[in-house]
């Protein structure tokens, strides 16, 4: 039995130590899908810990019919889905300030000792036309696309987390990739 399901079976039987470990194990990664679901650092770090608590309160449910990373995944996708139904209610003006401010963060960072401040803008404009593009997915076809490339789950891991069919997963990403190639076709590399 590996260190993960271990964990997962202690922590189960209520050691909280245990269940502290897989946050350390899986934190990162779990972050890393909320922040390209939902494209700002402050809420993916809320949407994580709001993921981990709904985890330790379900944990019963875990019954190891996939692997448990692949469990989390499946519920801090849909805490970010519904985050995400819910800004879409939100006023505009609160979105251009949360937006205006994001860019200002970016400015103020400080280059570092090797940087070239021609290829920092440079790589700051293509992520920035990049996490546009990704904006400009719907929820389903930005997550799909998420857990492919920068998570790299299979295609089946990545049906168990979005509660849908291999099929419908491949056209997902396929649509997806082809949304990204038109968002970023006039864009000079």
């Amino acid at each position: 039995m590996d260190e993960i399901q271990e964990w997962v079976k202690q922590a189960q039987a209520g050691d909280e130590a245990a269940f502290g470990e897989l946050v350390k194990c899986l934190h990162e990664r779990v972050y890393a899908v909320l922040y390209r679901m939902v494209g700002n650092a402050h809420d993916a770090r809320e949407l994580e810990q709001l993921t981990w608590i709904k985890v330790w309160n379900k944990l019963d449910t875990f019954k190891g019919e996939s692997a448990f990373f692949t469990w989390v995944y499946r519920v801090a996708t849909y805490t970010a889905l519904d985050f995400l139904r819910k800004r879409k209610r939100r006023p505009e003006m609160e979105l251009m300030e949360e937006m205006d401010l994001k860019a200002r963060t970016v400015q103020a960072l400080p280059p570092s000792a090797h940087s070239r401040p021609d290829r920092e803008l440079q790589r700051a404009e293509l992520r920035a036309a990049f996490d546009g593009a990704l904006a400009k997915l719907s929820d389903k076809h930005r997550t799909a696309l998420v857990l492919r490339e920068v998570e790299g789950l299979s295609y089946e891991e990545i049906a168990g987390v979005m509660k849908c069919r291999v099929g419908t997963v491949m056209s997902r990403i396929f649509n997806a990739r082809k949304a990204m190639q038109v968002y970023l076709k006039d864009l000079s590399l």
